[in-house]
């Protein structure tokens, strides 16, 4: 008897701790990018073009990543006077503490290869912006970066910037793991 509730605690004490330190995958409302609204555009997702910036958002339904149904096309016609005057925002926001490890994933690719997207991490506090770029080529890629976060928010959001002019871009399977 002493023996099983000692195994028991064990167990639980196990669970405890693994659950504790173990990454968990944030629910995104649409984080691979294959709800489409009415106006057939993505449902979590604000495109942005200001300051001279210019560029065709869409929805690819063919040249997908393997396995999905649906990724974003940005076509990049101008850039603006800043990197983030062309970007799409993903707008679910997620709470974050200071330097808690968050990692993101996604694919993504470039027609012709080459084309330079950066992924940015910000919350409503001044100072917490972070970002990393990547060269992306002409083939679905997965990328993945992670952040130790600068700041207590629960309105951390992360963004991509489309950084190269007169190309297309493809995104998808966007996943959060804090």
């Amino acid at each position: 008897m002493k023996l099983t509730i000692k195994f028991i605690l064990a167990l639980f004490t196990f669970l405890f701790y693994t659950n504790s330190f173990s990454q968990k995958s944030l629910e995104l409302k649409n984080s691979n990018l294959e709800g489409v609204s009415p106006e057939g555009k993505f449902w979590w997702w604000n495109n942005v073009t200001r300051k001279g910036a210019d560029a065709t958002f869409s929805v690819e339904d063919f040249d997908t990543n393997p396995g999905s149904q649906r990724a974003l096309k940005v076509e990049t016609h101008r850039l603006g006077e800043k990197g983030f005057h062309l970007s799409s925002q993903y707008n679910q926001k997620f709470k974050g503490k200071e330097g808690d490890a968050v990692t993101i994933t996604f694919h993504a690719k470039n027609k012709g290869g080459k084309g330079k997207m950066k992924l940015v991490i910000q919350s409503d506090v001044q100072g917490s912006y972070q970002g990393k770029d990547f060269i992306l080529t002409e083939d679905w890629t997965k990328y993945s970066h992670t952040f130790s976060l600068k700041s207590d928010s629960s309105n951390q959001a992360i963004r991509f910037w489309y950084m190269t002019e007169g190309t297309e871009f493809f995104l998808d399977d966007v996943s959060i793991s804090i």
